[in-house]
């Protein structure tokens, strides 16, 4: 058996303007510029998320929407984070899976994908949450489909 892994320590993003996806990870996301000599970095939901610049063939390569970094967000938060996306000019998507998840999906300048979530514990609350929204449920294709 491996021993145990701690925590995720950071992920790395390669992008065609490092400032530019700083700003946008700060402004947008509300990340926390993290001060050091080198990688450029910041601290989104208690991960560091260190921004390489593309050269040569190291280049941006998001791959496809079911790749993605989720962030948890909170239930009272999720209209405010759609308010500040829609005023920060940023693309995005509503979706739920099922009445134990709320998502928001967007993009960032380099195309990367990023979800903020809600898990919500009570299904109830869920479905009153989902419906007062009329957020369409998403599966991703290769799970199981035809569910309400």
């Amino acid at each position: 058996m491996a021993p145990q892994v701690e925590r995720l320590d950071h992920w790395t993003l390669v992008t065609r303007d490092v400032a530019r996806a700083k700003q946008f990870y700060v402004q947008a996301l509300g990340a926390t510029p993290l001060e050091r000599e080198w990688p450029p970095s910041v601290v989104l939901g208690g991960t560091t998320i260190d921004m390489f610049a593309a050269i040569g063939a190291q280049q941006p390569e998001p791959g496809s929407d079911g790749q993605h970094h989720a962030y948890a967000i909170r239930l009272e938060d999720y209209d405010s984070w759609i308010d500040h996306l829609r005023e920060q000019g940023v693309e995005h998507r509503l979706a739920h899976h099922g009445p134990g998840r709320l998502s928001i999906y967007l993009r960032d300048p380099d195309g990367y994908h990023l979800e903020l979530t809600v898990l919500v514990d009570d299904p109830e609350v869920g479905r009153r949450e989902i419906e007062k929204r009329g957020i369409q449920r998403f599966t991703n294709p290769a799970g199981p489909q035809g569910r309400p």
